[in-house]
């Protein structure tokens, strides 16, 4: 079960960043769709957020084509929107993120 809809707010790089964060319940474990842009504009980005699979990265990141989205956007940025995502859902369900976001670890 999500929390449905949710926005998250961060600086990084000197530029502030406000995302509108989808669940996508079709599939388990739930993955997000973030609609991302910065306080100057210049950035814009529609990705997808889904449990990675690895124990070393905590989320997958894609493009809406189905591209992978560190091909075109910078890593970092990517990794502090995933740890965003997963520090709202923590305040949210009081839950382990391992847990929530691998249900079968």
């Amino acid at each position: 079960m999500t929390s449905g809809n949710f926005e998250i707010e961060f600086r990084y790089d000197e530029v502030s960043y406000i995302g509108l964060v989808r669940p996508i319940e079709e599939k388990e474990p739930v993955s997000y769709r973030v609609s991302l842009e910065s306080e100057n504009q210049e950035t814009k980005m529609d990705i997808v957020l889904r449990p990675s699979g690895s124990r070393l990265e905590d989320w997958d990141f894609f493009c809406e084509d189905g591209s992978r989205a560190d091909r075109q956007y910078d890593k970092d940025l990517l990794t502090e929107i995933g740890e965003q995502v997963e520090e709202h859902l923590l305040s949210d369900n009081g839950s382990s993120p391992d847990m929530r976001l691998h249900p079968n670890r």
